[in-house]
């Protein structure tokens, strides 16, 4: 198998590209080339038995080229030892981040040596997302409170060199809660948000609240669409964003999909 970036879009300056993965899962790419990931579940992988998807994974994770990986937390689809490891294999000079929960995860069951594991906690800012060898990096991570199991957290991105970085929120799994509207997350350029409403996350009327509360110039609704038992329909956060007349470009993303995005 030939290893390539998972997004092979290539963003300029002003620009971010992003590709979905399913469920939590998406693949990024700054101006300067910095390939990131965050919660990729690209397995059947499950804790107690293999997970029955609706649709195979959009890519092979034995063939992912980047520079890192964050996952918000310890939970199979978003936390995956089997991706993991197969990421670590054929890009050896990735990082690696999350909280205590995950990292135990990354370490343990995914074998991620651990020099190249960086231990975050909710409240750290502008750390930089990078490769082990990448002195510097246009990319650096807010990480924000999420209300769902153990020490979950959610990432705000912030993209670019100039003083205008590009913002991306990605919630990770969360139910609605006040304090996921904050400084580090209002007026987002993009919010990727969870509406599947189920097993301790929002649902699409929730997720459309937050996309008002945190005034998000985009919304791209994720976690659906791979596990028949945990799953919506994506067109009733649409109808939602409309009937809250929430002003927010919504896109519906194919899984496997990509968008160049500008500001």
């Amino acid at each position: 198998m030939i290893a390539i970036p998972p997004i092979t879009l290539e963003p300029q300056p002003g620009q971010v590209a992003i590709r979905w993965l399913g469920q939590g899962g998406f693949a990024f790419r700054s101006p300067n080339g910095v390939v990131w990931l965050v919660d990729p579940y690209l397995s059947d992988y499950g804790q107690e038995r293999p997970a029955v998807r609706l649709v195979p994974p959009p890519i092979d994770p034995g063939t992912v080229l980047c520079d890192a990986v964050l996952c918000t937390h310890a939970h199979s689809d978003h936390t995956d030892p089997v991706s993991l490891k197969a990421i670590a294999a054929v890009s050896p000079e990735a990082r690696f981040y999350g909280c205590d929960e995950a990292v135990a995860t990354m370490r343990d069951d995914a074998n991620v040596a651990p020099r190249r594991i960086q231990t975050v906690v909710v409240g750290d800012r502008n750390t930089a997302v990078r490769g082990m060898r990448q002195p510097l990096s246009d990319v650096h991570a807010d990480v924000v409170f999420a209300d769902h199991s153990g020490d979950a957290c959610g990432f705000v991105f912030h993209v670019g060199d100039g003083t205008r970085p590009f913002r991306v929120y990605v919630t990770g799994d969360t139910l609605y809660h006040p304090g996921l509207v904050s400084d580090a997350t209002r007026d987002v350029d993009l919010l990727c948000v969870c509406i599947n409403g189920r097993m301790g996350n929002m649902s699409a009327g929730e997720a459309a609240r937050l996309t008002g509360e945190t005034g998000a110039k985009r919304v791209i609704p994720m976690h659906y669409g791979v596990m028949a038992n945990n799953t919506v329909d994506p067109a009733t956060f649409v109808d939602e964003i409309a009937r809250q007349g929430v002003q927010a470009q919504v896109r519906l993303l194919g899984i496997g999909e990509s968008w160049l995005l500008s500001f």
